[in-house]
């Protein structure tokens, strides 16, 4: 996650059937859309990038009926935030790797629909294969490569062309990816299409997929921990157990890593890393804000962690608090039931 966060949030998004069928209709063709059988989509396992394509792209393939034949329909999400000058190139170096695997397995050749997925900051260029070379002798058309991809260009998605989107996975997506880098309008389109976080943490792939989104934000430069705890919990309280279950597979990470080393000291730091990764909000909330806003924060911070049934002393060891006032902290929550 540490080494690719766009790869993985991308991934689990678009593995979804009603994610990528919503952007194709949104942003396909119609003749492109009229085409595909979408009750045949299926997800396959392999992926075709070498070395060099994974250091610009993500990618995901299905096959599908096209027109009453099967096609390859390859995804590649340009994770960059700037475009990319010759990517039919890149391109092309992908299609071929997919069908040398289909002669070496000795299958039938299939076609391939090349889409890219973008959210940079800068406006996608589109241009032609030609476009790329100096002026030339039109003779020399026939012998240049001539194909072309469909582009879902997610800078151009407007308040407004949202709600086209159908499934609350789809919103979501768009929402988190066109706005990761940008701290002010990620809070305003989340608090504006709340509703679509309330409806997907009713369901446990849908609290799920919130997790993840979270997750994938986290690792953004533009936002802090404490930053994003606040946004998710400002739209629901529901979202608390969610947010905090990233914590635990921080947490879980921590002990894991001192499992490894297979000595009571490794599992000790191992657990102490993990607990800095995941309870680091409390810590940011207490440099970050003011007395009240601490006072409120640390106790939304100390309900969801009990939910995750973390002792007093770790809580107060964790967030850098006097353990008197955890203590104080829980019996105030115990008394008033509010969880």
């Amino acid at each position: 996650m540490t080494d690719n966060p766009h790869d993985r949030f991308f991934k689990e998004a678009f593995s979804l059937p009603e994610v990528l069928i919503d952007f194709l209709n949104l942003f396909a063709p119609e003749t492109i859309r009229a085409r595909i059988d979408y009750a045949t989509l299926t997800r396959e396992a392999d992926t075709f990038t070498d070395e060099s394509l994974a250091e610009h792209f993500a990618d995901l393939v299905f096959s599908v009926q096209y027109g009453g034949k099967p096609v390859r329909l390859v995804l590649l999400l340009e994770h960059k935030s700037y475009t990319e000058e010759h990517v039919h190139f890149q391109l092309n170096r992908y299609m071929l790797n997919l069908w040398e695997n289909q002669l070496t397995q000795k299958q039938p050749l299939t076609p391939i629909l090349p889409v890219i997925v973008y959210h940079g900051n800068r406006r996608w260029k589109q241009r032609t294969l030609p476009d790329y070379f100096q002026p030339f002798d039109d003779t020399l058309q026939p012998y240049l490569p001539a194909f072309d991809y469909l582009l879902v260009d997610l800078s151009t998605l407007t308040d407004e062309r949202l709600p086209s989107l159908q499934s609350d996975y789809a919103r979501l997506t768009a929402i988190l990816l066109q706005n990761s880098r940008r701290k002010r309008e990620l809070a305003r389109m989340l608090n504006a299409f709340a509703d679509v976080v309330r409806r997907l943490v009713q369901v446990p792939v849908g609290e799920r997929f919130v997790g993840t989104g979270f997750l994938y934000l986290s690792y953004m430069k533009d936002l802090t921990k404490a930053e994003l705890f606040g946004i998710f919990t400002s739209i629901t309280s529901e979202t608390d157990t969610t947010v905090m279950s990233v914590a635990e597979e921080l947490i879980q990470e921590g002990r894991q890593e001192g499992l490894k080393e297979g000595r009571q000291e490794g599992l000790k730091e191992g657990l102490h890393k993990g607990y800095q990764q995941a309870m680091s909000v409390a810590e940011q909330l207490i440099q970050e804000n003011t007395q009240k806003a601490h006072q409120q924060a640390a106790r939304q911070f100390i309900v969801a962690m009990l939910k995750l049934n973390i002792d007093a002393r770790t809580i107060a060891s964790a967030a850098e608090m006097p353990l008197a006032e955890v203590h104080a902290i829980i019996d105030e929550i115990n008394h008033t039931g509010i969880a």
